[in-house]
């Protein structure tokens, strides 16, 4: 059951979005064989052009073909499923399904699943539906570890001043790296990833004004307006339709005022470090 650097086939799924752009560069020189999973055909041009020793492939997550064909001789799966889509949990089970396939027939081995820190607040939809994805997961009977991420938007679509911890995507990336590279050491573990202690957005941006040199202001963006960024930001348009619109209406409600908590010891054992602070990332950003 030991990693085989040279044999193993590792897919990462959304391999252009935030997460995996910063996972890719931690795996590409270790492990042989990448399969890199993208949606469209200007990501997978840019992620071609990238990394031209991985295998890249388009397939849409909807198609229970798709799912199965880049799914089949993979050894470990790292997914990613994309944000506020109305068949996001239809999706996650065509992937656990298809692993389960391939567990049996095949070589798989690991799923490693980017969920959300939370995912028991049924008020968010999009972190409903990762809870039952969970449950499905779970009960497949393969072996699994499910990473509880959060991940900080900017600038402020809810009150600055409501609490919040945030996940800094290179301790993300470092953790489901060894996650992946240890294998049997996190099967059936879950781990809320969060970088932080909770703290608001109005303290985060004093750090920033720190490690700047010069004031940074907070624009609160008006609920519509904030709803329509997310979407063009998401889907590159505002033109959305109402289930998908509903689920970032929901969350900015939600964070609006009640905000979302963590704790970053789980993540720091993951890591065997401490957790990078906001300064660090910050400077970090700063200097790269």
């Amino acid at each position: 059951m030991s990693a085989n650097y040279d044999q193993d086939l590792i897919l990462l799924v959304c391999a252009s979005g935030k997460q995996c752009s910063a996972l890719i560069p931690l795996l590409s020189g270790k492990w042989k064989r990448l399969r890199l999973h993208v949606n469209s055909q200007a990501s997978e041009e840019s992620i071609k052009t990238r990394y031209p020793q991985a295998e890249v492939v388009r397939a849409s997550l909807e198609n229970v073909d798709h799912v199965r064909r880049i799914m089949s001789g993979v050894t470990t799966v790292h997914h990613v499923g994309p944000p506020f889509h109305p068949r996001e949990k239809e999706m996650r089970n065509f992937m656990v399904d298809a692993a389960v396939e391939e567990a049996r027939n095949g070589t798989f081995k690991h799923f490693v699943y980017s969920s959300v820190l939370g995912p028991q607040l049924s008020k968010l939809m999009n972190h409903d539906c990762k809870n039952y994805v969970e449950e499905y997961l779970m009960e497949s009977g393969l072996n699994f570890t499910i990473v509880q991420p959060k991940t900080p938007v900017f600038p402020a679509f809810w009150n600055p001043d409501v609490q919040f911890s945030f996940t800094a995507l290179n301790d993300l990336a470092e953790a489901v790296q060894k996650i992946i590279d240890e294998r049997e050491k996190h099967y059936m573990a879950q781990y809320p990833a969060s970088s932080t202690m909770p703290m608001t957005n109005s303290a985060l941006v004093s750090i920033a004004s720190k490690v700047l040199g010069k004031e940074v202001n907070i624009a609160c963006i008006p609920f519509e307006e904030a709803v329509d960024m997310l979407c063009k930001r998401l889907y590159g348009t505002t033109q959305v339709n109402a289930r998908i619109r509903d689920e970032p209406e929901r969350m900015i409600l939600f964070y609006n005022k009640r905000g979302l908590l963590g704790n970053p010891g789980v993540l720091e054992w993951v890591l065997g470090r401490k957790a990078t602070t906001p300064e660090d990332w910050m400077r970090r950003q700063i200097d790269s």
